[in-house]
């Protein structure tokens, strides 16, 4: 269980580094992009000193290295959306509708690949579909209220960044003081009134749900087409390699035309991203050789879920509704009945591993 928990708390990290990053104002791009620089650093340095076996090794054709590419691509938008989904729903919520955009490579192995779901994973789909939509149901111009970066009564001098110390939530209206501690899970009257929702915060979160979903459909693609010649492990390395080129494109250009490259904090920051998202793969792949994929995927999936709320909450006061809460629930429920044994067996066999 070590491994697992390991995996979990990598996950939740990220998710974390997210926060901070966009309470710091630091660039997305050139952290991300340095986070993959790092990721591929450390793999390869595993690799070389034998700590990270490539058993089948990766043999590159054209329609590969296209779904590299377009792997790639997916990675870096779909966390560049999860950064952004962070600063305007909150850890918490982003990281719950990234769970739950499993749904699509579900659907895509149904409508593609011709793989009829049982009727557990067709519930599941449609929990995690209604999950969805509750949990981005916020009030219209609430996007602010639920993680508002305020001045403590230190202040913090303009152009020196500010700890994560320095932020509290509020949702208070104008004239208003800070929330008092009951009010960090929002009350609604008449049970699970579902409030008319932020456009903003709707929008970034189904293009979130998207990305993440599409990333999960190009592995399946992977499998599907190249997975019995090619080491899944390897396919990832290329794939970051990939995120990490196209970000590099973005930043050089930005530095050459506005003199602004990435600052120390952007390096630090991004070096113990990328560190930490490797982790989180290695981890996950080595509890898989030690437990069953029946344990390990539903307790990484809802362990991630609910504890990136519970963090949220306690670390920057992010404000659930009744209805997130409910969505944030029937996530779980949905992921768990997502989660059976018949499909773990095909998704731990993309590993080439099985249980100990």
């Amino acid at each position: 269980m070590l491994y697992l928990s390991l995996a979990v708390l990598c996950s939740v990290s990220i998710g974390m580094i997210f926060k901070v990053a966009g309470q710091r104002q630091l660039d997305r791009t050139a952290l991300l992009t340095i986070n993959y620089a790092a990721a591929v650093g450390v793999a390869g340095v595993l690799i070389a000193i034998g700590g990270r076996g490539a058993s089948d090794g990766l043999t590159l054709s054209g329609p590969l290295l296209l779904l590299g590419i377009g792997t790639g691509a997916l990675l870096i938008f779909g966390f560049f959306m999860l950064m952004v989904a962070t600063d305007v729903a909150g850890m918490g919520l982003s990281i719950g509708v990234m769970r739950v955009s499993v749904v699509l490579p579900f659907l895509a192995s149904w409508l593609i690949w011709a793989e009829e779901p049982s009727v557990m994973q067709l519930i599941g789909m449609g929990c995690a579909a209604v999950a969805f939509f509750l949990i981005a149901q916020t009030p219209d111009g609430s996007a602010d209220a639920i993680d508002e970066p305020i001045r403590n009564s230190e202040p913090v001098h303009e152009g020196v960044p500010a700890t994560a110390g320095a932020y509290v939530t509020t949702a208070a209206s104008e004239g208003e003081g800070a929330p008092e501690e009951s009010d960090v899970f929002v009350e609604e009257e008449r049970g699970l009134d579902v409030p008319e929702p932020n456009a903003k915060v709707l929008g970034t979160l189904f293009i979130l749900f998207l990305s993440g979903g599409a990333v999960d459909i190009t592995m399946k693609t992977f499998q599907e087409g190249f997975g019995a010649d090619n080491s899944r492990f390897m396919f990832l390395l290329l794939a970051f390699g990939i995120s990490f080129l196209i970000g590099l494109v973005y930043v050089v250009q930005k530095g050459i035309r506005t003199g602004v490259w990435p600052d120390r904090q952007t390096w630090v920051w991004g070096i113990g991203l990328g560190i930490i998202n490797y982790g989180s793969l290695e981890f996950l792949l080595r509890a898989l050789e030690q437990l069953p994929g029946t344990v390990v995927f539903p307790i990484n999936n809802i362990s991630i879920v609910v504890l990136a709320a519970l963090l949220g909450v306690a670390f920057w006061r992010e404000r659930l509704t009744k209805t997130n809460i409910w969505g944030l629930a029937l996530a779980v429920v949905g992921l768990v009945l997502l989660s059976n044994a018949e499909l773990l067996t095909r998704v731990q066999s993309l590993f080439g591993i099985g249980p100990a």
